[in-house]
């Protein structure tokens, strides 16, 4: 910022070439003379806010002589930086808002944000959504199918659709007047990964001798309770019933806040961790988490992908198999073949009775087809021992 010197204090010169100061009531005041490379016009900039000494001065000097704004003049190029963008506001804008506005309460942050800076930024993100047309989003979906699976651009353009949104919530931009598309997954795509009994017995030795206990119990409680991993981490302490046998899980998947009882093996991997948590540092001590990270706050799943990954390795899983998903397909499909409904399923998946998420199983387990076929088959021939039965009845009647 130029500003007239205050010819009521005496310059002083620093050892400093292009420093001085005044010393002044409120202290001294730094002033900086300065020509910028290429230009022959002198600038003295008076330097404003508290913690200025000479060498910071200097330095400061340096900066503004190859053309890097001082604190005030940033500031402005940033509001107006900030006011263009309301007019323009582009995908950009409309994301960093998103980011603003959702704050810890989106799941799956991280893997969302490699899919924006990967994939969205490149080729929509300095486009506003009045600029974007059909064309735009065809592009995109072609060019991520040439390296990725149908998911991936499903995933990518459903978050494409739910900024937009977002900014049309915000009025910070109109609403589309076209639809985009997302790509329908052809469910017979879809694989089962289920564990064998040696893949899930090794499971529990790596566990019992995993270095970080806090992440063995996690994975545990997601095996036996065939929770989605994210949902362990929201659970609070205060959601745990001992006494009457159950816990809530809250911000399901649905929205919905889910009573889930507990067996004993559930109760013993959250008393284990209650022990492990009460030796840990006061923060873990303290925290209302029942899995927290080190600072006692919620843990995030993406960070630990790589115990996961290790964890999965050890026991002797498949590479390709998800490290947490595969648990929760694993305890549907046992169940399943050991006789529970896919309605009961969903309840312990957290899915909606009859949902095709879990109408996915009784297609591939041999079990649960096999019991549909005969029990289809009971209910067909309970009709012709009806007719049977009224037939004889009819005839002992006409014999009498």
């Amino acid at each position: 910022m130029n500003t007239m010197p205050n010819r009521t204090y005496p310059r002083i010169k620093t050892s400093f070439p292009g420093v001085f100061y005044r010393e002044t009531e409120a202290g001294k005041v730094f002033y900086i003379l300065y020509r910028q490379t290429g230009e022959r016009r002198l600038i003295e900039d008076r330097l404003t806010g508290k913690g200025w000494t000479e060498s910071r001065a200097a330095a400061e000097r340096i900066r503004r002589i190859e053309g890097k704004a001082g604190n005030a003049k940033t500031k402005l190029m940033r509001q107006e930086k900030l006011n263009a963008d309301r007019n323009r506001p582009t995908l950009n804008f409309i994301w960093l808002n998103y980011l603003d506005c959702k704050g810890d309460e989106l799941r799956g942050l991280v893997t969302d944000k490699n899919r924006y800076e990967n994939h969205i930024k490149p080729t929509l993100g300095n486009k506003t959504p009045a600029e974007m047309v059909p064309l735009d989003i065809e592009r995109l979906r072609r060019q991520l199918l040439k390296k990725h699976k149908v998911g991936t651009v499903r995933n990518v353009l459903e978050l494409t659709r739910r900024i937009i949104n977002h900014g049309v919530t915000m009025k910070l931009c109109p609403r589309l007047d076209w639809t985009i598309k997302l790509p329908k997954i052809d469910p017979d795509s879809e694989r089962i990964e289920v564990l064998t009994d040696k893949q899930f017995q090794r499971l529990q030795k790596v566990w019992a001798n995993y270095p970080d206990q806090h992440i063995a119990n996690w994975h545990k409680f997601i095996a036996w309770t065939g929770s989605r991993p994210s949902e362990p981490l929201r659970l609070e302490w205060k959601d745990v019933d001992f006494e009457n046998g159950f816990l809530l899980k809250r911000k399901t998947k649905s929205g919905k806040t889910v009573e889930l009882r507990m067996n004993d093996t559930v109760r013993g991997v959250l008393l284990a961790q209650r022990e492990l948590l009460d030796n840990s540092p006061k923060e873990m001590r303290e925290s209302g988490y029942v899995f927290p990270k080190k600072n006692g706050g919620m843990r995030h799943r993406d960070s630990n992908k790589r115990h996961f990954q290790a964890i999965r390795k050890a026991a002797g899983i498949p590479e390709e198999y998800r490290p947490n998903y595969c648990l929760r397909d694993t305890i549907a499909s046992r169940m399943l073949s050991q006789g529970s409904t896919l309605d009961e399923v969903a309840v312990l998946l957290g899915h909606e009775p009859g949902s095709p998420m879990t109408k996915r199983y009784a297609r591939f387990i041999p079990e649960a087809q096999q019991r549909i076929a005969n029990q289809a088959e009971s209910v067909m021939k309970g009709m012709l021992d009806k007719v049977k039965i009224a037939n004889f009845e009819t005839a002992m009647h006409e014999k009498k």
